[in-house]
């Protein structure tokens, strides 16, 4: 059987994953790509939950399953939300003085969510990611009628909201933008420029969090045949390449 310059069968890398799991990978890329441009969110919501079940298909343990997905969530957000930023900030929707005031305590929340990540049990970083889903859920179904105020988010509160958008958005795999985006139309924040706004934090967290999840992982047995690190490469490309075609469109 022939093998590729790293030792690993060719073979193996191309038969990881059934022709099923390549089309139900390839739609969700769609949505990533759609969510990315309309809402200036990452799709790591999306992301997520369908890897947990490709890999529990092809019989990926629990414990490498979430990060594995969670690593794979956070690189398709990084490609996905280059082009959806360029396109929010040529457009002019991206708001400055926002992002400057939030930026600093989102990559604090980035760093602390990287480094606490590792040490969270599988079932808590699912539950966790669970609960955000959730929330988000109830929030686009009840819209200004589940919270709203007319008052700003200013002073101390702008830091903790940014920070913890930091902290959850690298350590469970939901972009920044997902989590940025309904906390600031919360509070009366022009929909439009949170949007904007949450396209690029995407990139701002997904980019130091792919970077630590390639770095992860490399000891443990049992991860899909295509990992690197804790990123499962075929996937993330199944998953990114229509969103890169998407989310552009979208975003105009």
């Amino acid at each position: 059987m022939q093998y590729d310059r790293h030792g690993v069968y060719v073979h193996d890398l191309l038969s990881t994953y059934p022709t099923i799991v390549w089309i139900v990978l390839l739609v969700a890329g769609i949505v990533i790509g759609l969510l990315a441009g309309l809402l200036g969110v990452g799709g790591g919501v999306v992301a997520v939950p369908v890897l947990l079940e490709v890999f529990a298909a092809i019989d990926v343990p629990e414990n490498i399953a979430v990060p594995v997905a969670v690593g794979t969530a956070q690189a398709s957000i990084l490609i996905s939300s280059l082009t959806a930023a360029f396109a929010h900030w040529r457009a002019g929707t991206v708001d400055r003085p926002l992002v400057r005031s939030w930026l600093p305590a989102v990559v604090f929340g980035t760093a602390g969510g990287l480094a606490l990540g590792p040490f969270a049990p599988a079932k808590l970083l699912t539950g966790v990611f669970a609960a955000v889903a959730a929330v988000l859920a109830l929030k686009m179904a009840l819209g200004e009628h589940m919270f709203s105020t007319r008052q700003p988010l200013k002073g101390v509160g702008t830091h903790v909201a940014a920070w913890l958008v930091g902290v959850l958005a690298s350590s469970v795999g939901v972009g920044g933008g997902t989590l940025s985006t309904p906390v600031l139309s919360m509070f009366s924040f022009p929909i439009r420029r949170a949007i904007g706004a949450g396209a690029l934090f995407n990139l701002v967290i997904a980019l130091p969090a792919t970077v630590t999840f390639l770095c992860a992982g490399w000891s443990m047995p049992g991860r899909p045949a295509d990992s690197v690190g804790e990123v499962a490469v075929f996937c993330v490309a199944a998953l990114s390449l229509p969103a890169l075609f998407v989310a552009p469109i979208a975003a105009h």
